[in-house]
This record gives C-alpha cells, sequence and structure tokens, in this order.
C-alpha cells in the first residue's frame, strides 16, 4: 500500500470520526459532530463545518470521493451497530448463562432432583461455588451470576484501558484497521461486556432471598444478600481495574508510543493489512451466532432438553434488551450521574423481579414447565439480564472515583444508591406476588 493510499484511509476514519480511542464511554452516544455526518456534513482542519455538495476549490476529485463514499458509509452506520449488538448479544447471553452453571447453578438443580442431562452436568453439578438462594445450600451471598459479572468486568476494563488515547484493542497494533472499526467496539463494550454481566438478575437474587418465600429450608436470609451486594460490587470493581492493568502491559509490548512520549505513531513501521479484515469479523460473529442457535434448538427438539428451550429463545429476544440499554445511554451526559445505566438497571431490574415472581408462581403448575416456564425464564434471562448491565456500572463508578479520588461522594452515591432503590423496588414489586397472587 503506497503512502498516498494510507493517507486517504487515515483520511476518511477521521471523516468518519469512528476511532475507537476517541470512544469516552461504553456505550455509544452521538454527538453533535456526528450528527452532522449523517446529514452529509463533514469538518475540515479547523474545525469549521462544511456541506458535502458544496463547491470548495480546495478540495480535488479525490478528496470528494472520499467524503462521498463516507457520507454514504455513515448513513448505514447505525444498521452496522444494531447488528454487531445483536450477534455479540447472544455470545454475552451464553456465556452468562454457562458460567452460572458451571459455578453453581447446577450443583443447585441436583440438590433439587432436577438434573440437565448434557455435556456440561458430569463436571459442573459437582462444583458448587456459587448458589441460588433457593436451596438448603448456604452461600447465597456468592449469586449465581458472580462469575460471569467478573469476566465482563474484567473484559470491559481491558476494552477501556488507562486514558482515551489508547487504542482500543490492546492486542493489535495501533494502525490495525480494526481500531478504527467502532461496530466492533460497540459491539464488544456495550454488547458483549454488557449481556454477558446483569445487574437485573444480581439484584433479583439478593431480592429473593431477602424475601424468603422462595426458600422453603433457610428462609429469609437478609444478611447473606446485603453482604451479597457488598462482594458483588467489590469483586466487579477489582475484576475492571485487573483489565486495566493486563491492557496496560500488553499496550506496552505491542503500542509502545502510549507510554513514551519520544516516540510517535509516524515512526513506527507502518503495515499492510488485506482489506477483507473490514467485512469478514462481522461475518465470523454471524456464523458463530448462526450456530449457537441451531445448537440450541438441536438441543430442545433432537435431545429433548427443556433448558436449550430457554436458550434459544433468549438468545432471540435478548437484543431487545441490549438496544434499549445502548439507547438509553444517550441520557448518560445530561444529568450529573449516569441516568440512563441507571434506568436500565432500574428497569431491568423490577422486570426481572417481576418475572421471577412469575415463575415461582407457574412452577407448582405441572403443565407449565414446557413452554410457559421456559418462556419467562429466557425472558427474563434475555431481555431484563441484557438490558441491565454491571461492567458499565462499576466503569462509571471508577471513573468517578479517579476524578475525586480524596472525595468519593458522587461515585458512592451512584453506587449505594442504585443497589438500594432497585432492591427496595424489586421488593415492592416481587413480596406481592409471590405472596398474595394465590
Amino acid at each position: 500500500m503506497s503512502s498516498a493510499d494510507t493517507n486517504v484511509e487515515v483520511s476518511a476514519a477521521e471523516i468518519i470520526g469512528v476511532g475507537g480511542a476517541k470512544m469516552e464511554d461504553e456505550e455509544f452516544v452521538y454527538s453533535a459532530a456526528n450528527d452532522n455526518q449523517g446529514q452529509g456534513d463533514y469538518g475540515d482542519e479547523n474545525g469549521a463545518t462544511k456541506t458535502v455538495g458544496d463547491e470548495d476549490e480546495d478540495m480535488d476529485e479525490d478528496e470528494r470521493g472520499v467524503i462521498s463514499m463516507t457520507s454514504n458509509m455513515c448513513s448505514d452506520w447505525k444498521w452496522f451497530h444494531v447488528m454487531y449488538l445483536s450477534l455479540f448479544t447472544t455470545v454475552g447471553v451464553t456465556i452468562r448463562a454457562f458460567a452460572a452453571r458451571f459455578f453453581g447453578e447446577d450443583c443447585s438443580s441436583a440438590s433439587e432432583g432436577q438434573p440437565i442431562d448434557d455435556w456440561l452436568w458430569p463436571v459442573s453439578h459437582k462444583i458448587c461455588v456459587t448458589t441460588s438462594g433457593t436451596t438448603e445450600q448456604y452461600g447465597g451471598a456468592l449469586f449465581l451470576d458472580l462469575p460471569a459479572n467478573m469476566i465482563g468486568s474484567f473484559v470491559m476494563g481491558f476494552m477501556t484501558g488507562h486514558s482515551a488515547d489508547w487504542p482500543v484493542l490492546p492486542c493489535l497494533r495501533h494502525d490495525h484497521p480494526l481500531q478504527s472499526d467502532s461496530g466492533l467496539h460497540v459491539g464488544i463494550r456495550t454488547a458483549l461486556c454488557g449481556s454477558l454481566t446483569t445487574f437485573s438478575s444480581w439484584n433479583s437474587q439478593m431480592v429473593l432471598m431477602m424475601d424468603g418465600t422462595a426458600n422453603p429450608y433457610l428462609g429469609s436470609q437478609i444478611l447473606a444478600a446485603i453482604l451479597g451486594y457488598v462482594l458483588g460490587l467489590q469483586a466487579a470493581v477489582a475484576s475492571f481495574r485487573a483489565g486495566r492493568t493486563v491492557a496496560a502491559w500488553i499496550h506496552l509490548r505491542r503500542n509502545p508510543h502510549v507510554f513514551d512520549s519520544d516516540l510517535s505513531k509516524k515512526g513506527i513501521h507502518q503495515r499492510w493489512y488485506h482489506d477483507h479484515l473490514y467485512w469478514i469479523t462481522p461475518v465470523l460473529v454471524f456464523i458463530l451466532f448462526g450456530t449457537l442457535i441451531a445448537l440450541y434448538i438441536m438441543g430442545d427438539v433432537y435431545w429433548g432438553i427443556a433448558y436449550y428451550r430457554q436458550l434459544w429463545i433468549a438468545c432471540i429476544v435478548a437484543p431487545i434488551g441490549t438496544i434499549v440499554r445502548w439507547k438509553l445511554s444517550a441520557l448518560n451526559g445530561k444529568y450529573p450521574f449516569p441516568a440512563g445505566t441507571f434506568l436500565a438497571n432500574f428497569i431491568g431490574s423490577i422486570l426481572s423481579a417481576a418475572l421471577n415472581a412469575w415463575s415461582i408462581i407457574e412452577s407448582s403448575d405441572k403443565g407449565a414447565e414446557r413452554w410457559e416456564i421456559p418462556t419467562i425464564k429466557a425472558v427474563s434471562l434475555g431481555i431484563a439480564g441484557s438490558l441491565s448491565t454491571v461492567s458499565t456500572f462499576v466503569k462509571e463508578c471508577t471513573e468517578m472515583v479517579e476524578k475525586n479520588p480524596h472525595f468519593d461522594k458522587k461515585s458512592f452515591l451512584y453506587s449505594h444508591g442504585s443497589m438500594l432503590i432497585c432492591c427496595f423496588f424489586g421488593l415492592m414489586v416481587y413480596s406481592p406476588i409471590v405472596r398474595y397472587a394465590n
């Protein structure tokens, strides 16, 4: 690739404004500049705004061609983001579901006499690290989705780094084409991390333990639930920080210029990459999406495992929750606190609490085990779980502390206030249903 071609590609990336390092938040928020681009506007080197189609004597034909191509790409930009969000959400929900099973859900199912006879069961039913809070097994403070929340928060920290000037993908060089693929970045941060972690399921299990109706063995477990909130928050924050530390270690080797001001990106040898890297990533993710859905349907229809009915339904409806959360993120910069993330977690928590209460009531009906209960659990796992997020939540809390290291009142009020409000209203929704519905 010639230097002229390189300059054209860099100019296109700058005009589009999709540089991954410039994304300040995990959730994608449209700026005024992006809005202008969607209408066919672009910025010149001095920051002034020009309109595509206006005659400009300073532009040659090649520059006009690049700007025209950029304008067409921007018109389809939202669709690429929606595609990435939908595909990566399925991957996140899958990891969260199997992580919950592996670390403790199958152990609880074994004690209830409800085995899931598949490839994971022989190993997972003997691993009793976490618990559902509905059996005679103690340790409900280590809730089922704790491992998934830690994994997702680690990945978020890994993708965020310590500075907005760092390349988004630590494992790749700064000049790699995927560093400017904003759809991929939004897919990993918003969809994968956001649906891999879940605030709603975490809150719902704490609400269930406080109420105690669903556990005939231990009753109400208020102290364990309070400890579960504390452990859940601290473990996620620690995982986020660990992810950023690993990212810094990798950047030191892959992109040393982010640490040494004497090094320049231009002074580093530029590598040539095939153009297929721009389209092969979404194709591979789409193939993975189709494979997962097909396997889950096969597990339901061919092997007759009801759990997989819940999974394939959850994977199909989960993008709804992710896209709603993505849209709500536009509120994050308009108020003194991240209102978009708070609303997503609040709505997801209320929905999850209601669905959990409904599934408990339906569990007494044997005829509901085929479709009603799996569908209810699928909506809770998919929509409510993907609508809420822990990865963005702890990222915001950590950044608030770092901006005010000696006075982190804002972070404390946001984090603990979110948990307290969701717990209170979750109880207001859950308890009347399970106690008085019958």
